[in-house]
């Protein structure tokens, strides 16, 4: 399998006319981004922490919406902290959030528990985007620091898919989204039927849907691809 693709093939930046025709992703992030700000906002003024949850398929603004709430809490003087997990995707560039906006944020990327321990020490908030990647063998580890942080005061903002290309969900993310103090479900437009709402990832393998044998996890690569689907138009063979 030839897996020779960039983070630009996976995620291209949209053109102008993508931008004004999906305007209401954009305006959706906006929005939301806004309402995070002012949660967190008024939370480190009472000494409360919180956690955060956004989900949603590809191309439904969630990276967007990462640094959107980073810049705009790094404007009001909180020290945050933007991180990922850092994984061997074409789709999850090192040390940096891409939006298919055009938007994008230098970030740090996490592989082992003396990197995550680092990352909660120092901040009053911290981003973390594809969190579904993170690695089995950290995820108990990093939700002990999230949930200590939180307790300490601290808010985490969690941003990732829930819903694997099977339709089940990714255990971290369903964790972090039954423990959240907000959720919020961001949606992307269906790449085969055109309508709005879609909540799901449609795997692609050799231009064939997937199926439910295929690993949970499998890379974008020459042969293997990744839409917004809505569950109409979701295909799972098997």
């Amino acid at each position: 399998m030839n897996d020779h693709v960039t983070i630009e093939d996976v995620k291209k930046l949209a053109t102008k006319e993508e931008l004004e025709l999906f305007s209401y992703i954009t305006d959706k992030a906006e929005n939301v981004a806004s309402e995070i700000v002012e949660m967190v906002r008024l939370g480190v003024g009472t000494g409360d922490g919180g956690m955060i949850f956004v989900y949603g398929p590809q191309n439904s603004g969630k990276t967007l919406v990462a640094c959107l709430v980073s810049e705009r809490l790094l404007s009001h003087k909180l020290i945050v902290t933007p991180i990922q997990p850092d994984v061997d995707r074409s789709d999850v560039p090192k040390n940096r959030y891409y939006s298919r906006s055009g938007v994008d944020l230098i970030v740090k990327s996490f592989s082992t528990k003396e990197d995550l321990g680092k990352l909660f020490v120092k901040s009053d908030v911290v981003i973390v985007d594809e969190v579904q990647f993170t690695d089995p063998d950290l995820q108990s580890y990093f939700l002990k620091l999230v949930l200590d942080f939180v307790e300490r005061g601290g808010w985490v903002i969690s941003v990732g898919v829930l819903f694997t290309s099977q339709a089940s969900e990714f255990l971290l993310s369903a964790v972090l989204k039954d423990r959240a103090k907000k959720v919020f479900s961001l949606t992307a437009t269906c790449q085969k039927c055109g309508v709005r709402g879609a909540t799901l990832n449609q795997r692609i393998i050799r231009g064939v849907p997937t199926s439910s044998d295929d690993p949970e996890l499998l890379a974008p690569s020459n042969e293997v691809s990744y839409e917004p689907r809505c569950i109409d138009c979701h295909v799972i063979i098997g």
